[in-house]
């Protein structure tokens, strides 16, 4: 019996997560579109989520199952993308569900001439009162229907992969992956999609619903108290993120594109690396950062900016905002130090504000 290539192929990666798997296949079974694959990459998981999968396989033939070792997910939507026959290309998180016609009214827009990205909004669902309402703000849309993607826009868009439709057509014209083995995977795939596409229809109604739950992998990261046993820390990863997508910018030629928000996205990454590093560990981030900066031989692209040449020099004193991330607890009480425009003089815990005369 003859059976259509499917329009669609719905990817979603799979680990542990039998408490909410029956919510998301019926989310994606009962879509008002009909044409679509749901690929189902089992990673690894050591509960009952292939049973529910192999379930749902006998109820719809539309379920592919791909059984793996546990390698992350970014090897598992790799393989998912590997195995994909629709002309488009979505994500689901296996925690989360969508809303019944998503699909349908997504497709609509994403097959306009010169719209290359389809992009819906996000309905939060936060579990256990988890406090993570500042991600109200970063999944709102800011544009409305077909906009050009200039960077402006593009930093304006959140970069996660599951409420986005994609054009496989794209992603395999570019080699486009998630870097395996890290976590933030989506900002690479996504910027990188992103950079080579012309236009995205933003739809305002919230069809993905994200759930936020404690001990997620994303939530127990943000979770300072959060003691993990995995191979890595992941603490450099938004660095090791942002090296993979210079990869991919020098690959396509696309640094003269790119070169406006570089070395601001670069500041970023070494700033969140910061951050989660502890202060025994952070040199690791600088010394990274100084790698990277000679890897793209960025000085030859920016050979008046002050935060590349102090990498490359290794004089991270001078970069802005460093500092403060190796005082001491004794010096935040009572101490001085430089911090870009300003010199700042902490005194019994009152910090005073001194603008320097160059500025």
């Amino acid at each position: 019996m003859y059976s259509p290539a499917p329009v669609l192929s719905v990817i979603i990666p799979v680990y542990n997560t039998q408490e909410y798997l029956q919510k998301c296949l019926d989310s994606i079974i009962n879509q008002t579109m009909t044409n679509i694959e749901i690929i189902c990459v089992n990673d690894g998981s050591t509960d009952n989520s292939l049973s529910i999968l192999e379930h749902y396989q006998k109820i719809d033939s539309r379920i592919n199952i791909i059984n793996k070792k546990n390698g992350g997910l970014s090897s598992a939507r790799n393989i998912g993308i590997e195995h994909a026959k629709g002309k488009y290309i979505a994500f689901v998180d296996s925690d989360d569900y969508i809303e019944l016609s998503t699909y349908e009214r997504a497709l609509l827009y994403i097959e306009l001439s010169n719209v290359d990205l389809v992009y819906f909004s996000t309905r939060l669902e936060v579990e256990h009162n988890f406090d993570r309402l500042q991600d109200e703000s970063y999944f709102e849309h800011k544009y409305k229907g077909l906009i050009n993607l200039s960077l402006d826009v593009i930093r304006n868009m959140d970069v996660c992969a599951w409420n986005k439709i994609y054009k496989l057509s794209i992603i395999e014209k570019y080699s486009i992956r998630f870097p395996d083995g890290l976590w933030y995977e989506d900002n690479p795939f996504f910027w990188s999609y992103a950079l080579v596409s012309d236009s995205a229809f933003f739809l305002n109604d919230k069809l993905y619903n994200y759930r936020i739950r404690a001990s997620s992998i994303m939530s127990r990261n943000n979770d300072k108290t959060s003691k993990l046993n995995y191979k890595t820390t992941h603490k450099l990863d938004p660095l090791l993120c942002f090296e993979s997508l210079l990869h991919f910018v020098f690959k396509w030629s696309l640094v003269e594109k790119f070169k406006p928000v570089l070395v601001d996205l670069f500041m970023q990454k070494i700033y969140e690396s910061l951050h989660r590093l502890s202060k025994k560990e952070r040199k690791l981030a600088l010394m990274k950062s100084t790698e990277i900066t000679r890897t793209f031989n960025l000085e030859f692209y920016f050979p008046d900016n002050q935060y590349i040449n102090s990498l490359i020099d290794k004089c991270y004193y001078k970069i802005p905002m460093v500092n403060q991330f190796f005082l001491t607890k004794k010096q935040r009480f009572l101490g001085v130090w430089d911090a870009d425009k300003y010199f700042i003089f902490c005194f019994l815990g009152i910090k005073i504000k001194i603008k320097k005369q160059n500025f």
